[in-house]
């Protein structure tokens, strides 16, 4: 009999089931006790984005003393020398730029990629001037737009016209995302039309529903915007992510009316939100590069746009699997003495043999977990139901636990509780479990850090035989998926993650997985890094070993179990549960 997934109508009827079942409400309050933790033996290495966005002002336009001058508009090899300084300086690895020339030999965008080399992949998306021109003046090669470049191989790039038409103009100003392999993030740019209040406002709700179409896994996304921060359309960009620059990014000089300096607060970055931090780990605006000269004839510039380079660092999204920090999928354990054991992944499906103690007692019987970032510093977190409680223990980026947060109670001791990730799409991960022999949904709650709302029944019946793991994403579709052990007829089922909290029909990873030849399983995440999801388990051989099996793919295309090879040789007889 196949388990059904589906949403329930009513949200209301949930919790009243849900207090019926538990007998208690869901609350967010700190524990009070807390993670004995010693230090895992290999150093985090956090995974960063580091971008640098500027509007170069890079197409040949008016002479010195007159409006709409900009440094070395007629030489593209200067700004890009001046570009790739500032990007060695940030040890960058994003580069949004503003009013570039693309598309052609010569242009800014080949000159960059010479300077930049093969490890960089970059797209351009061509806009259009208001009398409908897309090529670059003044001697110039290419078309004028936007550019994207990202240290590493594009997968995928979209890019179309924001700005709403107008009978008054052919204007075009695009929007352009591109998607990284092994990013979860998507780099966007765009570039917001001046003025035209009401044009503006649309234009920008546009690029809002541009990005968030084709960043399921979250975005940062610059550029110029022409106005700052706090004016009213920009609310849609405010409201919804969070914004790292505050401060004069723009320098001008009015030749007509006062004589004197502009500034204003025009180019910006924002960045999905994440649960508890930000995820902007620092931010700055390079005023150096700015020219701040007055506009007069024979004064030398001290910059090299009319803009300068804001750049931000954000943490990046944490790895399927890794608690540590350098990037590989580590297998968490509760021994027989109630310790929680912090096993090290190697990148190719074994561990390390001597684990860390993250958890000195206390652990028997909990039912533990590890996905998800819950806390915003760009680590997963443990998650575990201890007794009837339910608790994230964050991680303090090298995989060493601080003091638990209790984010609910009433909880059945013998419910299974995973931390799946972002299965809802929102941006905060997670949490799945079996009461009874149903299965529930406990969403990330955007305004507790940590914390999750009230349950909502997604699965109706037959769950009390299954053993539940996190799979990560599978299937690279970007959602959430769930593997299932079924103890009945010794098979472990993929359930694919609809993105909206909910579960699709699954198919079979494999089977002999019965609970007395693999007593435990833990979906490993791409533990080898061949891009499939993989499985640990451990056997009743001996005094017990941990079995590592690569994942491959199906004539479906379905992700399955692969071969299976000795990662632990002994002693595994002792653990009591892992994840």
């Amino acid at each position: 009999m196949k388990r059904s997934i589906r949403t329930l109508v009513s949200v209301a009827a949930s919790v009243a089931a849900l207090a019926a079942t538990l007998g208690t409400a869901l609350v967010a309050a700190p524990a009070a006790q807390a993670a004995t933790a010693v230090a895992p033996a290999v150093a985090p290495a956090q995974n960063e984005i580091r971008v640098v966005s500027w509007n170069i002002c890079g197409e040949a336009g008016s002479a010195r003393g007159v409006d709409g001058f900009c440094p070395y508009r007629n030489e593209p090899a200067v700004k890009m020398d001046e570009l790739k300084k500032a990007v060695d300086e940030r040890r960058a690895n994003v580069v949004m730029l503003q009013e570039v020339c693309g598309g052609a030999a010569g242009s800014h965008m080949a000159l960059l990629q010479e300077r930049l080399g093969a490890a960089w992949s970059i797209r351009h998306a061509k806009g259009a001037r208001p009398d409908g021109r897309t090529d670059c003046r003044g001697g110039l090669t290419g078309d004028l737009g936007i550019l994207l470049a990202v240290k590493g191989t594009v997968t995928g790039s979209w890019s179309q016209d924001a700005l709403p038409d107008s009978p008054d103009d052919a204007q075009t100003l695009p929007v352009l995302c591109v998607a990284v392999e092994g990013w979860t993030t998507t780099p966007c740019t765009t570039h917001i039309i001046p003025g035209q209040a009401s044009r503006a406002a649309q234009q920008i709700k546009n690029v809002k529903a541009f990005v968030d179409a084709h960043a399921p896994g979250g975005t940062v996304l610059g550029g110029d915007f022409n106005r700052n921060a706090a004016a009213t359309g920009m609310e849609p960009l405010t409201s919804a992510y969070d914004n790292c620059i505050d401060g004069y990014t723009y320098h001008g000089w009015d030749t007509v009316g006062t004589g004197g300096h502009s500034w204003n607060k025009l180019d910006h970055l924002f960045t999905t939100k994440a649960a508890g931090a930000s995820r902007f780990a620092s931010c700055a605006i390079d005023s150096a590069r700015m020219d701040t000269t007055p506009n007069q004839a024979g004064v030398t510039p001290n910059g090299f746009s009319d803009h300068a380079p804001v750049t931000a660092v954000l943490r990046g999204a944490p790895r399927t699997g890794d608690m540590d920090g350098d990037g590989r999928s580590d297998l968490v354990a509760v021994d027989d003495a109630g310790r929680l054991r912090l096993y090290a992944g190697r990148g190719d499906g074994s561990v390390t043999g001597s684990p860390a103690e993250i958890g000195s007692g206390g652990w028997t019987g909990a039912s533990v977990s590890h996905r998800g970032d819950w806390t915003g510093n760009g680590t997963e977190d443990i998650v575990a139901r201890v007794g009837s409680e339910l608790r994230v223990y964050p991680n303090r980026g090298d995989g060493t636990l601080a003091a638990p947060v209790r984010i609910g109670t009433g909880f059945p001791t013998d419910s299974e509780v995973v931390s799946v990730g972002d299965a809802t799409g929102d941006g905060y991960p997670d949490v799945i479990a079996t009461l009874g022999d149903a299965l529930w949904l406990y969403a990330g709650d955007p305004a507790a850090n940590p914390g999750v709302t009230s349950g909502v029944q997604i699965g109706l019946r037959g769950w009390s035989p299954m053993s539940l793991s996190a799979a990560g994403d599978a299937d690279h579709d970007g959602k959430a998926d769930l593997f299932a052990r079924d103890a009945n007829d010794e098979k472990l089922w993929l359930y694919r993650g609809r993105g909206d909290g909910t579960f699709g029909e699954r198919t079979e990873y494999g089977h002999g997985y019965g609970t007395g030849s693999r007593p435990l399983l833990a979906g490993a995440g791409d533990a080898d890094g061949n891009g499939i999801a993989d499985l640990w388990a451990t056997t009743n051989e001996g005094t017990g070993t941990l079995m590592f099996y690569a994942g491959e793919t199906n004539g479906a295309g379905d992700p399955v179990d692969g071969t299976r090879t000795t990662v632990g040789a002994s002693g595994w007889n002792t653990i009591r549960a892992i994840s």
